[in-house]
């Protein structure tokens, strides 16, 4: 009889923990799908918005290209200065993403609402990955709902989660690694292990700089060679043969890809991004001041909320006391993703005042600093953890930052007018403002000129140039037209020639100035059209020698 008892007892507590495991992922399931309701509801049919459409439009001139016929290993842009001012033709980061976007709109036609959407996929699997690992680490369906929500108020990971850049994308693809990894050493199947590597190659693949939590492992890796024992009496890796395997793939598949992209770029002549280094040690001595002052108030703003920031700062030293109350490997996590991050801030710091999803990277201090800092609450304070008056106030907290989240996605979308308290600084409000109003009045005309371009008789094929534009593609991607920007500051008759010789048909001026240059007059003789501000001209080779 007390075995029975004790085996319906046994029989209760699993069903009883089954359920709450389901009820844990319902309501994060459910409150992502509200978080991200308020965040996109009046944006995923947008095109690109806000700042970085020289980089937004980058990559979706790559994926139109594909979705017109472009092969894989061979991407190519709008803008012609490759190939002898022939052909777009240039690579950056893998192109995985812009050729799957690319298919899809051959099939269902071009849609911004299918790029974005796709996006969120991933984004809802690599916040879905982050909140399953915290659930076999913890044990707690609170917490583990808690922090992956709380990382989903980060408007530079919302923003550019569905942005058309790669930085989120492979990021979430990093959570997904992280997840197997620890499935991997909860069940000991190598096949998770692989399966990890393969989503540390993707990730290193469409955005090299994401690997700061990869690095950190194979640093472990080496030192539990020594040997040193970095969970307890336990290593975290302990079949060396097949792992350094799989570390050894991952490089050799990114470093394989890069070095085709060096070779592509040298042979066609076109190169569209960095895929170097660009150190700080370049920088003049007060421009490194501007550059912090800028970084913080706004990319920092964008990155996470104040309060956030502060926490992250705060527990990243209170980690450094805590060594004999975590593991190596946590204590390690802290302090060497901290370094990592460092070194990236120095080793891309020009691009760090201005350019906010350069921000998606550091990210993972959010992973390195706060899991650390957790499991020490969790073993050595069972109490707190498990406060209801502590976890009333996260919640609370968790609906701040949902707040200021949502203001800065109001503030990156359209915002031109109103108040928001909770972003609170005006240097960064009033450039968001200023930002969306001159999107929408100087570059979405561009987009809303294509039914015009076909009325006075300016074809799809017709390769055209676009000044004062001085971005690779933003103008013409925007009006799908082939052809040169302002990007090689054109100021001689003979570069119009030029571009002529190699097919331009029309000329576009947006600035009412460029009228007055005289290099460009003796091509303003034969009007095309005037739409919202832009001045089309018919060109023809010769036309400079007719007075």
């Amino acid at each position: 009889m007390r075995r029975i008892l004790q085996t319906k007892s046994h029989l209760n507590r699993i069903f009883r923990g089954a359920e709450g495991r389901d009820r844990g992922d319902l309501v994060f399931i459910l409150l992502f799908v509200v978080f991200a309701f308020f965040y996109y509801h009046n944006f995923l049919d947008k095109g690109p918005l806000n700042v970085h459409m020289w980089r937004q439009t980058d990559c979706l001139s790559l994926t139109l290209n594909y979705a017109e016929g472009a092969k894989f290993f061979q991407p190519e842009m709008h803008i012609q200065l490759a190939d002898n001012y022939t052909s777009g033709k240039t690579a950056g980061e893998f192109p995985v993403m812009y050729y799957i976007v690319g298919k899809l709109w051959q099939v269902f036609g071009q849609s911004y609402l299918l790029y974005r959407s796709f996006y969120l996929l991933i984004l809802f699997a690599g916040t879905w990955a982050f909140y399953r690992s915290l659930k076999i680490l913890f044990r707690d369906g609170f917490w583990a709902v808690f922090m992956a929500l709380l990382l989903f108020t980060s408007p530079v990971y919302v923003d550019y989660g569905v942005s058309f850049l790669t930085d989120v994308p492979a990021f979430a693809f990093v959570l997904i690694a992280l997840c197997f990894l620890v499935k991997y050493k909860q069940k000991k199947k190598l096949l998770l292990f692989f399966i990890s590597m393969a989503f540390f190659a993707l990730a290193g693949l469409i955005k090299v700089s994401s690997l700061i939590a990869f690095v950190f492992l194979f640093l472990i890796f080496l030192l539990e060679r020594l040997p040193v024992r970095t969970l307890g009496n336990r290593k975290l890796f302990d079949r060396p043969g097949y792992e350094l395997t799989g570390f050894f793939l991952v490089v050799l598949v990114i470093f394989s890809w890069y070095y085709y992209a060096h070779l592509y770029n040298d042979e066609h002549g076109l190169k569209y991004t960095f895929n170097d280094i660009y150190p700080i040690w370049i920088m003049k001595k007060g421009e490194i001041g501007d550059m912090l002052r800028q970084a913080w108030n706004f990319p920092v703003l964008v990155f996470f909320s104040r309060p956030v920031v502060y926490l992250l700062l705060l527990l990243g030293v209170v980690n450094l006391f805590l060594r004999k109350k975590m593991p190596l490997l946590a204590y390690l996590a802290n302090i060497l993703i901290i370094a990592g991050s460092v070194i990236y801030f120095i080793l891309w710091a020009p691009l760090m005042g201005v350019h906010d999803y350069y921000y998606t990277a550091l990210l993972i201090l959010f992973v390195g600093v706060f899991i650390p800092f957790l499991w020490v609450v969790r073993e050595h304070y069972p109490a707190l953890f498990k406060n209801k008056v502590l976890k009333i106030f996260l919640g609370v907290f968790l609906l701040y930052n949902f707040l200021y989240c949502y203001d800065v996605m109001q503030l990156k979308t359209f915002a031109e007018k109103g108040r928001f308290p909770l972003v609170g600084d005006h240097y960064f409000i009033g450039l968001m403002k200023y930002t969306n109003t001159k999107v929408k009045g100087k570059w979405m005309r561009y987009a809303d000129m294509k039914p015009y371009l076909k009325e006075v008789g300016v074809g799809k094929g017709d390769k055209v140039i676009s000044l004062p534009d001085r971005s690779f593609n933003i103008t013409l991607y925007l009006m799908d037209r082939k052809g040169w920007t302002n990007r090689e500051k054109y100021h001689k008759r003979e570069d119009i020639d030029k571009l002529i010789g190699k097919g331009a048909k029309y000329l576009f001026l947006s600035d009412p100035a460029l009228l007055k240059e005289p290099f460009l007059s003796p091509f303003l003789s034969d009007s095309a059209g005037y739409y919202k501000g832009i001045r089309i001209y018919r060109l023809t080779p010769g036309m400079d020698t007719v007075r």
